[in-house]
């Protein structure tokens, strides 16, 4: 009788990221345990749910606030959970885990893959998130951090595509995983999307000005006043209360708008649920270097449900698409709402479905890459 085959131990690491998060777990969490190759952890920031179904452990980290001397020390936490599981190989997905990630390769000769999923650099100096006094200093010290540090790292697991030509520190080798969209359980029907009464518009996903959210709310106010069947559902988890305050105030006198989460993570099925369940879905990012070559993990999510989506014409990656006719196209800074308004009652979208828009075209991807390791 042949002895079954021993699995391998793997870690994923992150601080900011709940344990549930959607690439963590649902993707590359799910994909690592349902191949019977991995036995698959994951340590992050804390969560309601249970993955006992998926075959994955979570490892919750205490609570902490996201600036605040806790999150300086929470790293070191990590590093001792991954050295007593000993993993053969550790997955961390941010540049805060580099140094204690080192530490862990050497304590436990585990091989390391860091899934980069920003370009931090030009987040931290283009984003809005960061005071102008402190954004170019930190900038320049996450860069030469990425920089020194990246020699130890034996693999890259790189979010975007566009992220071959805007860094430079993972040349020793990397994969692009792309944020693609777990496949709905009940996929779209062409032609399924039937107009009722009134226009459902959603936007999701992390809300901030750098995002767009803004420029979602001043759209849907506008086209509820040509049409008050028009609503807005705004869906994500803003990290900074400031912002947060503003949005509050911006749709204090506009019942039309609902509010989700806003303050607190909003669970993936959750998300996916509104997705299904509305018209148009708003693209609204302003235009900006630190966006300028990604994919939203919304607009995989859009198409994979088959959902029309509003945005400008400066994504490079449009011409891609077209074929499938999903996009109502919209100048933010030049706006004509009663063209947008006749064409979200009249357009027809989505003649065919979208082709490799879901994570199973990367999930070979991520087995092959982890099996050579």
């Amino acid at each position: 009788m042949a002895q079954e085959r021993k699995k391998r131990r793997i870690v994923l690491a992150s601080i900011l990221k709940p344990v549930d998060d959607a690439r963590m777990f649902e993707k590359m969490g799910a994909s690592l345990a349902q191949s019977g190759e991995y036995e698959v952890f994951i340590v992050g920031y804390p969560t309601t749910s249970d993955a006992s179904a998926h075959g994955v452990q979570f490892i919750s980290l205490p609570h902490f606030k996201r600036i605040s001397f806790q999150r300086l020390a929470v790293k070191w936490q990590i590093l001792k959970k991954v050295v007593s599981l000993r993993p053969s190989i550790l997955i961390f997905n941010t540049h805060e885990l580099l140094l204690p990630a080192i530490f862990a390769k050497i304590l436990t000769n585990a091989s390391l893959v860091y899934d980069v999923r920003e370009n931090y650099f030009r987040n931290i100096l283009l984003s809005g998130s960061f005071p102008w006094l402190i954004k170019w200093p930190l900038a320049v010290v996450v860069r030469c951090k990425e920089k020194l540090l990246a020699p130890a790292v034996d693999h890259f697991f790189l979010a975007e595509k566009g992220y071959e030509d805007e860094l430079k520190f993972h040349r020793g080798g990397w994969t692009v995983l792309e944020n693609k969209a777990q496949p709905l359980l009940n996929p779209p029907q062409i032609h399924h999307r039937k107009m009722t009464k009134e226009i459902r518009l959603l936007f999701s996903g992390t809300l901030a000005e750098s995002t767009g959210v803004f420029h979602a709310i001043q759209l849907a106010k506008e086209l509820h006043r040509l049409d008050s069947s028009i609503t807005l559902t705004i869906v994500g988890y803003s990290a900074l209360e400031g912002e947060r305050e503003k949005i509050h105030a911006e749709v204090r006198d506009c019942p039309f708008i609902q509010l989700t989460g806003i303050n607190k993570l909003v669970p993936h099925h959750t998300l996916l649920e509104f997705i299904q369940s509305s018209d148009f879905g708003i693209l609204s990012y302003p235009s900006s270097h630190h966006t300028s070559n990604s994919h939203p993990t919304k607009l995989f999510e859009y198409l994979s449900a088959q959902l029309p989506i509003i945005l400008e014409r400066h994504w490079p990656w449009i011409s891609h698409y077209e074929i499938n006719e999903p996009f109502v196209f919209f100048n933010f800074s030049n706006p004509d709402y009663p063209t947008l308004l006749r064409e979200l009652k009249t357009k027809k979208f989505y003649p065919q479905p979208p082709e490799e828009v879901t994570w199973k075209s990367e999930e070979t991807k991520l087995l092959r890459a982890l099996n050579n390791l």
